[in-house]
């Protein structure tokens, strides 16, 4: 066995979806392997280059473009020639990062960022594994997944999408930070987030960006509740809607509504807010599934519909068939059947509220962060 240090690189795309499963295995790295040293390459967007450092891990950028979005056939080859001419400098740099840094082992959590960093680990010669955290694996881990020493699916229904021939491919789950598997051992406080005690609370957002179409309609349950003292909203709304939804929000109000109904732009304590969340809205990506499976939180999931193969409609659908969600279609989507849904999870004393509580989380929760952690280190002590 060896006793010296391990290099490992971890890289992964600028959107929390990528970035929080892979915190939660520097997390479980840093205190269970103390031989590791871990390297980090980003997109430099995002929180990734605020709350990466913040661990104590060198953090470095490389220039990368994803292919996804165009509607049209010359979009889409605009798309594939920028792609192209993104990855060539973002390969050199990796490269040479990989080359300084000695890197041992490299593992991509997903996203546009990871190309390159593929690209250079198969041309070093440094064997590179894969964690697809959606129910359908996207190009990129699927071009890479034949090449990969391990690929880790969050589902294990994933595997039917990949070649036959894969023999590399491992059931992980999907990592999720220790904060929010332990979110019930941290002390409710609603007033924090200027919420009541004993409302029932409902937390929306549309992942770490946010999303205009869930803004809107949350914004729009607003008159339909103004009246009820029995329920409350708190809007994360993403940085670039806030103003806006502020704006909004100030000529709507009266002072003689009974809603209480707050907004933030952006929120880092997520596990606290799961902590007072009685219901979620959101959209399916797989690190909100998971999350919210991890800490039994239902769920209105709003699938985004541009997601590559409709993957987050797959994410969510996992969740529904259990019991544990309700689907709503993003061109179905409005503050009208919102309403609707709610006023129905909430009515005779709260029956199905309870019954989709009660449904143990429809996703095994396995100690992804474990099973990922082990295979990088194995062959080392420590």
């Amino acid at each position: 066995m060896d006793r010296r240090r391990k290099n490992i690189l971890i890289t992964g795309g600028g959107t929390g979806g990528h970035l929080y499963p892979a915190i939660a295995v520097i997390e479980y790295i840093q205190k269970n392997h103390p031989l590791a040293n871990i390297i980090f390459i980003g997109s430099g967007k995002g929180s990734g280059k605020k709350l990466i450092p913040d661990m104590g891990i060198e953090f470095y950028t490389v220039k990368a473009r994803g292919i996804a979005g165009g509607s049209g056939p010359l979009k889409k080859i605009i798309n594939y020639i920028l792609f192209i001419i993104y990855l060539i400098p973002g390969f050199i740099r990796s490269a040479n990062i990989l080359r300084k840094k000695k890197i041992d082992i490299v593992l991509g959590m997903g996203g546009y960022i990871c190309a390159p960093v593929m690209l250079a680990a198969i041309i070093r010669k440094i064997p590179f594994t894969l964690h697809e955290q959606n129910y359908i694996p996207g190009r990129l881990n699927r071009l890479f997944s034949g090449r990969a020493k391990y690929f880790f699916t969050s589902f294990e229904d994933t595997k039917r999408f990949l070649g036959k021939g894969n023999k590399n491919i491992i059931f992980s789950g999907n990592p999720v930070r220790a904060s929010i598997k332990d979110s019930d051992n941290i002390p409710s406080d609603h007033k924090k987030w200027g919420l009541a005690e004993k409302r029932f609370t409902i937390i929306a957002f549309g992942g770490s960006l946010g999303a205009k179409k869930i803004n809107d309609a949350i914004m729009g349950l607003y008159k339909i509740f103004k009246d009820n003292n029995n329920i409350q909203f708190l809007l994360i709304t993403g940085n670039r809607f806030y103003d806006s939804i502020k704006d909004d929000l100030e000529k709507r109000r009266r002072s003689d509504d009974k809603i209480i109904f707050n907004i933030f732009p952006y929120i880092d304590e997520i596990s606290q807010i799961y902590r007072i969340a009685d219901i979620v809205i959101a959209r399916s990506g797989a690190s909100t599934v998971f999350e919210t499976a991890a800490a039994d939180i239902p769920t209105i999931l709003v699938p985004y519909p541009f997601a590559i193969d409709n993957h987050q409609f797959y994410n969510a659908r996992y969740l529904a068939e259990q019991g544990k969600s309700i689907i709503i279609e993003d061109n179905m989507l409005s503050a009208g059947l919102l309403a609707e849904n709610i006023k129905r999870i909430m009515e005779d004393n709260m029956k199905i509220y309870k019954k989709m509580k009660n449904i143990l989380p429809a996703i095994p929760l396995m100690d992804s962060q474990q099973i990922i952690s082990d295979k990088l280190m194995e062959d080392h002590i420590g």
